[in-house]
């Protein structure tokens, strides 16, 4: 208990006087006089040098702080992370890990650390309604990402009790307040809480990827020579791949059906994440390259549309070093979550190709129905879902049996898939026509196999990607230029975000 002090005073101390807080940490490190140690509390206590100016609360609060409670206000102040609070909105990380600190005095200064820049950003509204409901939106959420930190690493059952009361009225008020700002035609500011890294679109029609930084909830405009179809992550998460026709192209029009065009020249554009101002190779793969995945041996997998082939691609030397045949017009792939197996999705014949990633050679076609575009793997890897565009349906394979076990009905035109962490939900992106886009997401319950929610998010709803902790869901609208933000936990919609033209796959990265 004494140590969750810190998270609480650093609440209380974002209120005190700048000039206060400096006179504070410099006095921490010279000292007029060392503290006495007695074992009896002085009656009437004195307060410490450099809290003069200080508000009654604040140098109670100061005179109680233990030693290593007022070292972790020194780290922050000297990160900036305190200024920030009383002044401007402060870089993310501002308030960086400490080998001394333990983890959950690191993750309670996290989460205070997140809430700084969409509250600041919210209380800039211009009437003061809105300004308060804006910042006090992001102030309510990180109350409730101390709530999940106590209720991980403590132990004592009453805080853990005020924790989950806390939750649940922070989350109540939470509602209340978005849909406030929704009647009055503003927007809630977005935040992402504890959750960090970034999230990548592949942005079809402007040839560009669109990075999400979920910390401070910027985005930034990666220029690619590919109009990108799709997007994905290497392992270790250092490179992004990104795959689709010479920037030069009139690819972006979209589509599913890529092999019913003249063939095209595909490439795939390797990017370091850490520099994104050029791609560091482009290798030329195939006719219309669809969708790309990568594995722990250092390849990529390509599926080409135009050639009914996965390409393999040697990320070392850059070279395409196979091509493994398919069924006509393959689409979406995803590896197995052991990595022995490349599932990958048949458009046009209806199949789902098997791959042996070992000898990269087909190993079954499983008949799965009208124009499955992607699939997807429960994390124990017993099961693969994958999307019927032309059934509105959803085809359950049991991977055990190679055979498809059930269908499940879902929204118009489904899309893009993506199983949740714990293997509890799928969501699927229905895209609908592209006369009239359709903007839901369907969500199924893998334990009954039924629909429980559909959300609404923007139109031409397509890519779907999970945060790693699986407290959001990612969803590009082709027809609007956004990403949708689906808050998990609560299964709603909590923000858009724009980004570049016609959104197509989607990424999301952890922080390194």
């Amino acid at each position: 208990m004494k140590r969750t002090a810190i998270a609480f005073s650093v609440s209380l101390i974002a209120a005190l006087p700048a000039a206060a807080l400096a006179q504070t940490e410099h006095d921490s490190h010279h000292p007029a006089q060392a503290p006495a140690v007695t074992g009896q509390a002085p009656v009437s206590p004195q307060p410490k040098p450099g809290m003069s100016g200080m508000p009654e609360q604040g140098q109670a609060m100061m005179q109680a702080m233990s030693p290593e409670c007022m070292k972790a206000m020194q780290q922050m102040m000297q990160g900036g992370m305190m200024q920030g609070m009383m002044v401007l909105p402060n870089p993310a990380g501002a308030a960086s890990a400490d080998k001394d600190l333990p983890d959950f005095t690191q993750a309670y200064l996290d989460a205070m650390d997140t809430m700084q820049a969409p509250m600041m950003k919210g209380v800039m509204a211009d009437d003061a309604d809105t300004a308060f409901v804006q910042g006090m939106i992001p102030h309510h959420q990180s109350a409730i990402d101390m709530a999940r930190v106590v209720q991980k690493y403590g132990d004592d059952p009453e805080t853990k009790q005020w924790a989950e009361r806390i939750i649940a009225a922070q989350e109540g008020e939470i509602a209340e307040m978005t849909a406030w700002l929704k009647e009055k035609g503003g927007s809630a500011p977005l935040t992402f809480g504890q959750t960090r890294g970034t999230t990548w679109s592949a942005d079809e029609g402007g040839n560009t990827l669109s990075a999400i930084d979920l910390a401070t909830g910027s985005v930034t405009t990666v220029p690619l020579p590919v109009s990108p179809h799709n997007v994905d992550l290497t392992p270790d998460g250092g490179s992004l791949l990104a795959v689709g026709t010479p920037a030069s192209g009139d690819h972006a029009t979209g589509g599913h059906d890529h092999a019913d065009t003249a063939a095209a020249a595909g490439l795939l554009a390797v990017i370091d994440v850490n520099d994104r101002s050029k791609p560091v190779a482009t290798v030329e793969v195939g006719a219309h390259p669809a969708h790309v995945v990568a594995d722990r041996k250092g390849r990529a997998f390509v599926s080409l549309s135009g050639d009914n082939v996965v390409a393999v691609v040697d990320l070392a030397s850059l070279k395409v070093i196979d091509r493994i045949e398919t069924g006509t017009a393959p689409h979406g792939l995803r590896l197995s979550p052991e990595g022995t197996e490349l599932y990958v999705a048949n458009v046009d014949d209806g199949s789902v190709s098997v791959i042996d990633t070992a000898s990269l050679a087909e190993a079954a076609r499983i008949p799965a129905g009208m124009a499955p575009v992607q699939v997807g793997f429960t994390p124990d890897g017993t099961k693969v879902y994958v999307s019927l565009r032309d059934e509105n349906r959803v085809a359950v394979i049991d991977r055990a049996s190679r055979k498809v076990e059930g269908k499940i009905d879902v929204g118009p035109g489904p899309i893009q898939l993506a199983v949740t962490p714990d293997g509890k939900l799928v969501y699927i992106a229905n895209q609908g026509p592209e006369a009239s886009p359709n903007d839901t997401v369907s969500v199924i319950d893998t334990a009954t196999g039924k629909v429980v929610n559909t959300l609404k998010t923007g139109f031409g709803a397509h890519g779907v990607s999970a945060s790693a902790d699986g407290a959001f869901v990612f969803v590009t609208n082709t027809a609007d230029d956004s990403v949708s933000v689906i808050d998990a936990r609560r299964q709603e919609v909590v923000g858009t975000v724009p980004v570049g033209d016609r959104p197509n796959g989607i990424v999301y990265g952890a922080a390194n």
